[in-house]
């Protein structure tokens, strides 16, 4: 059996090889994302990547996870590795968590490990804080959903909706049409025209949702702290 770190490697190099020109794009999405994101509070990121994302937000302190062994090395200093499964327990203390963000992420994962992973972020996240979400949009890119043979669950955004507010959040920002459903298309590069983009009414080529979302006022790890 291939060991899980070669396995984990091995999808970098064929699906998602690192490539400069994403950090561009990615300070961008940054930038237009800083406003639901406060700047003093904790950030933590799942399925991390290369970290594009991690390393241009502005947050107190920023964890990011992932099970690749050697990503690490392209986060930087400012950014502390969480090495580990998604489905295991995060050593992030309760109610300590400003934002938790995924990227491309819970299509990687059946409905039951995604609830798991949402019960992880409703417990790190403190009262106010917020999870934001890009996903890959079914009802926009359904041909070539499936290109990622790691993809197990179909989301659109009125689905991925109701998994969140059925998890314990309440939706307080969506946009079903936010950025091209890979960088490997005729994405624009260059932050002056993502942001341009970004910017835009209605966005040619969106692939991609982004949803934001705040724990509801009461769930039961809070209840628990009583």
């Amino acid at each position: 059996m291939t060991p899980a770190s070669t396995y984990e490697e091995t999808y970098h190099q064929v699906r998602f090889a690192y490539d400069r020109r994403r950090a561009a794009p990615w300070k961008a999405i940054a930038r237009y994302l800083q406003r639901w994101i406060d700047p003093n509070a904790n950030c933590l990121e799942l399925g991390a990547g290369y970290g594009e994302f991690s390393k241009a937000i502005r947050a107190a302190r920023k964890w990011a996870l992932d099970q690749n062994p050697s990503l690490p090395e392209y986060w930087g200093p400012e950014i502390t590795p969480l090495i580990q499964d998604a489905l295991a327990p995060l050593p992030v203390e309760s109610s300590s968590v400003g934002t938790v963000f995924a990227s491309n992420f819970f299509e990687h994962f059946t409905p039951e490990e995604g609830r798991q992973i949402l019960g992880e972020a409703l417990r790190v996240l403190k009262p106010g804080g917020r999870f934001i979400a890009v996903q890959p949009n079914f009802r926009l890119e359904p041909r070539r959903y499936f290109d990622d043979y790691t993809h197990k669950t179909i989301y659109t955004d009125e689905g991925f909706r109701g998994f969140l507010e059925s998890s314990g959040f309440r939706v307080v920002h969506a946009e079903p049409r936010f950025t091209p459903f890979t960088m490997k298309s005729r994405w624009p590069t260059a932050e002056w025209m993502v942001d341009l983009y970004l910017g835009l009414p209605y966005r040619p080529l969106a692939g991609q949702f982004l949803v934001i979302a705040e724990p509801l006022a009461e769930t039961a790890h809070t209840r628990g702290a009583r």
